[in-house]
């Protein structure tokens, strides 16, 4: 399923996929990096794409429901450089995640 829904984001936000590493943790939490030449576009796109290759059922609680345990998301710029990373992971009660980006402008979710 990953794999085919990485091929669908692929295809529809212009990027490669670089690697996909499937760490489990207790239940299945993909590494997944990927190549954009374009980072403000990948940036801003990245909230659809996480959400379309990490999907979650309806659920109240932002804990449950995701398709994984943890994912863990990286994109690296034409030279190969990391230009943003993306985590989150559910596992109660310390569940959560983050973001990084190497210029503030390339965050693609809320943060203060």
């Amino acid at each position: 399923m990953l794999h085919r829904r990485l091929s669908c984001a692929k295809h529809l936000y212009h990027f490669d996929v670089v690697s996909v590493q499937i760490l489990r943790p207790r239940q299945a939490a993909p590494l997944v990096i990927v190549r954009s030449n374009d980072k403000h576009a990948f940036s801003k796109a990245t909230p659809a794409i996480l959400h379309l290759i990490d999907p979650k059922a309806n659920s109240p609680d932002d804990r449950a429901g995701w398709a994984y345990e943890g994912f863990f998301f990286k994109a690296l710029d034409g030279q190969g450089e990391p230009f943003l990373i993306v985590e989150n992971h559910w596992r109660s009660p310390g569940s959560g995640g983050g973001q990084w980006a190497v210029d503030a402008s390339l965050l693609p979710f809320p943060h203060g």
